[in-house]
């Protein structure tokens, strides 16, 4: 890939997310504490949740992203735990993520109020090697030499440590919640150069609501900004016995620009493991050079009570979440 292909992807992909310092991902409802940290311990168990995306499939140096997040709730300090990691790729810039969350949590008898933070290191390498500058000179394989202080000739890497804060609010019919990542807008430095990462916001909501006897729809909102760009995504769940599931949302960059229709569907396997799937049909341009994007979620959850306690006093029985 060349030097100006490898920057008109980060361009295109940027969007909302502050040039992609953030991994985008479609099922993101099925694990909200990748984005607020205050969600941790609200599936009200052990919960473990993987994800691999797989972005403008076809497209040379294409976005892919693998994620894991396990979090459970801690009753006797009324709070919850979190850790997880991702790694994020895209053309020779790969991303990696470690962070751990907590939060306090409010419990009311029909709600939950939580507030959480959390703490992330962001390690960023760049490989040169498989840049090509315009000036360069590439005489046989092996042989690099960019005549370009910018790039690297081999792999260069730099991190920094970054918080997150949130507040989340679930009850039987609605929740959403508010975040701000990347709050301390840290800096990652390389020789020469610097990456600055800026704050980005969330918004999301979701309702539940029934319909017949056996099905349930789950309309939603998600929004994402860096103060700058703004995104927003919205869409449904229809869900039937709580085992099947299929959805559809929008997602925009902006008033005029559209990014995707996604199309999702799940089961639960079991009654501890679901799996999801979704696919992101390109509005964009890029749509005539590439192939969609996949998505797939893998998700656990031990459905019991961890340690000891009294259990927290919510009369509603909490829906199983996928």
């Amino acid at each position: 890939m060349t030097r100006h292909l490898l920057l008109l992807v980060c361009l295109l992909v940027a969007g909302a997310a502050g040039a992609q310092q953030f991994a985008q991902y479609s099922l993101f409802w099925l694990d909200p504490v990748q984005f607020n940290p205050a969600y941790a311990g609200l599936d009200n168990s052990l919960s473990v949740t993987a994800s691999y995306r797989a972005q403008w499939t076809g497209l040379e140096g294409q976005p892919s992203g693998q994620r894991i997040s396990a979090h459970l709730p801690v009753y006797f300090l009324s709070s919850g735990f979190g850790i997880e990691g991702e790694r994020d790729e895209i053309g020779a810039r790969t991303m990696n993520r470690f962070g751990a969350s907590w939060n306090y949590q409010l419990v009311r008898p029909t709600a939950v109020w939580s507030l959480g933070l959390s703490a992330r290191y962001q390690q960023m390498s760049l490989n040169g090697s498989i840049l090509r500058a315009t000036g360069g000179q590439y005489p046989e394989p092996g042989v690099i030499i960019h005549n370009d202080d910018l790039i690297p000739d081999g792999t260069e890497g730099a991190g920094t440590f970054t918080l997150a804060l949130g507040a989340y609010y679930q009850a039987e019919r609605l929740e959403g919640g508010v975040s701000v990542l990347n709050f301390n807008q840290g800096t990652i430095s390389y020789p020469g150069r610097d990456y600055p990462l800026r704050q980005q916001y969330h918004a999301y909501l979701r309702a539940r609501f029934d319909l017949l006897r056996a099905w349930d729809i789950s309309p939603m909102l998600f929004a994402v900004s860096d103060g700058i760009q703004h995104q927003l995504s919205f869409g449904a769940i229809a869900r039937y016995n709580e085992n099947i599931f299929a959805g559809l949302a929008y997602r925009g960059y902006n008033k005029v620009t559209s990014d995707a229709i996604v199309l999702m569907a799940g089961l639960n396997l079991s009654d501890k493991i679901s799996v999801a799937y979704a696919y992101d049909l390109t509005l964009s341009d890029l749509r005539t050079v590439q192939d969609g994007s996949h998505e797939i979620s893998l998700k656990y959850n031990l459905r019991q009570r961890i340690g000891a306690g009294v259990p927290p006093p919510v009369i509603y029985n909490p829906r199983t979440k996928q």
